[in-house]
């Protein structure tokens, strides 16, 4: 018996450790450079990266594991990457959703240590602009003059005209705001004057023009506004030569003194498109004359209805707009038969994080359509964004620690065929070439290269989120392109036969080009042995 009792410990031990590396062995290790920079440098790193609005970088490892506690419960909480449309009510262009996959591999790699990996294996990081222009160089560019806050007691409401010397009429493809002070920028609205006919100069205790045309804006969390277009069809705004611009500024209390010269950065289609498609931008809803008691909630409701005499539209992009003690927000359409289309609902209102979301495929607007829209907020001590220690009165008004109840909506005179109309289909970059997009984003992986027998093309894009791959020549022609299904790995990669490709050339070189669903491209270059 007495030797029986360690017989058994062993027995154990053995086939434990046995089990263990049973386990073990069917375990996939996942790590920063495989697996979980290209999760970053998708969702992430637009954000956190030196000089960007996020606190910290999560472009290298090291940053990455330094922070790794924080980004697991960022990235479990949902807080993390910012999106606060519900995916479950509409879906929208270009959003900074994780997949509950992507989250899981955060979170395991986390839970075992969060190894490096082997460092070859990282894709290449972006690269990020810090210092000037996000969307490459623009075409026109206008600058406030520097200007010191006068918000005291009162927030200062001021706007700055300033010609923007075009001597051709142009169309709007993108617009970039970029204040000169972010900390004090509540916001910028960017108006056209088409007449030219506004006084140049600075004029305070200015919301807006009266005349003027939105075609830009600027809240705490909005990214540049960017419109889809091809040779074929382009949606954007248009720009008359000699128009003034307009920049409406916001800056809130506690300002007084501290200096802001916000530029906006313009980018146009080529003169010639063959159908260009006007975006028009309206609050269809304006509500400030409500209040809000101190310690208690309240749902505000309102609704607008398009005019029987108005053309059908399409309703190309959603914008709501609230302040601090906003906690929801929802706005849909109903039709004269009754029908309900979903436009936006946010569950949990964020100040810092707003923008103008863009629909996948635009909706019908019917005249005698009604935009219906909620709004609830919280005006107690519970609300950790309440301006105010303890709670007062908050009324509608035009300054921060006041409320707003507003939906602008972006439309279009309708076109039939635009509910199926894949906005991603068109190329939102405009019309460039591959040579000079291939100098400008090279960022496939292809190895081995220089190939021999067979070669692999490889993304940090997700595969389910590829449209097509195409191979061209050094003088920019098609010579191979294959429509990409949903592939079983999780980041796109592809093995292509040498032969395949290259007897169609008689260059040693091709260019290889990959398709993002949301519009964006890829390029790479194979070089044959």
């Amino acid at each position: 018996m007495k030797k029986l009792f360690p017989l058994s410990i062993l027995v154990f031990l053995i086939s434990s450790f046995i089990l263990n590396n049973s386990k073990n062995s069917n375990t996939r290790v996942i790590t920063f450079s495989e697996h979980i920079a290209p999760i970053f440098y998708t969702n992430c790193t637009g954000c956190h990266h030196s000089g960007g609005v996020g606190p910290f970088s999560l472009i290298n490892y090291q940053d990455a594991f330094s922070r790794r506690n924080e980004i697991q419960s960022s990235v479990l909480s949902g807080y993390m990457p910012p999106w606060p449309p519900d995916t479950n009510y509409t879906r929208f262009r270009h959003e900074r959703v994780l997949t509950n996959q992507e989250i899981n591999l955060i979170n395991d790699w986390i839970g075992f240590g969060a190894p490096e990996g082997n460092p070859n294996m990282l894709p290449s990081p972006p690269s990020y602009n810090t210092s000037g222009p996000q969307l490459g160089t623009p075409d026109l560019t206008i600058q406030a003059p520097t200007y010191s806050s006068n918000a005291f007691q009162a927030d200062d409401y001021v706007c700055f005209t300033i010609p923007s010397q075009l001597l051709t009429d142009k169309k709007i493809r993108s617009v970039e705001v970029v204040p000169g002070n972010n900390s004090i920028v509540h916001h910028c609205l960017v108006y056209i004057d088409p007449t030219g006919n506004s006084t140049i100069g600075i004029e305070n205790n200015c919301m807006g023009p009266s005349n003027g045309i939105l075609v830009g804006e600027f809240t705490p969390g909005s990214l540049p506004i960017t419109y889809p277009g091809d040779e074929n069809m382009a949606f954007g705004m248009s720009f008359p030569a000699n128009s003034n611009v307009i920049l409406a500024m916001h800056y809130p209390v506690g300002s007084l003194g501290m200096m802001d010269s916000t530029k906006v950065h313009f980018y146009f289609y080529p003169d010639q498109v063959n159908q260009f498609r006007e975006i028009e931008i309206n609050p269809i809803i304006q509500n400030i004359s409500f209040c809000v008691p101190p310690n208690q909630t309240k749902t505000v409701n309102d609704s607008y209805q398009i005019p029987n005499s108005s053309p059908i539209l399409s309703l190309f992009g959603i914008f709501p707009h609230m302040h601090l003690i906003g906690k929801s927000i929802e706005t849909y359409g109903l039709n004269s038969n009754g029908d309900t289309s979903k436009f936006i609902k946010v569950p949990n209102w964020d100040f810092e994080w707003q923008g103008s979301y863009h629909f996948k495929k635009m909706l019908k607007i019917d005249p005698g359509s009604t935009i219906k829209a909620s709004a609830f907020y919280d005006n107690t001590s519970a609300n950790l964004h309440n301006p105010n220690t303890p709670p007062q009165t908050i009324c509608g008004g035009l300054n921060t620690t006041d409320e707003m109840f507003v939906i602008f909506c972006l439309f279009t005179d309708y076109m039939v065929g635009d509910e199926t109309l894949d906005l991603d289909s068109l190329n939102q970059n405009g019309m460039t070439s591959i040579n000079y997009n291939y100098l400008q984003n090279n960022s496939i992986r292809i190895f081995p290269n220089p190939v021999g027998k067979s070669f692999t093309v490889e993304s940090n894009w997700l595969s389910r989120e590829i449209n097509k791959i195409e191979f061209y020549n050094l003088g920019g022609n098609l010579i191979y392109s294959e429509n990409i299904s949903e592939l079983t790995n999780i980041y796109f990669q592809k093995n292509y036969d040498k032969q395949e490709i290259f007897s169609k050339v008689s260059d040693q070189v091709v260019l290889v080009r990959l398709y993002h669903k949301n519009g964006s491209t890829q390029f790479g270059k194979v070089i044959a042995k």
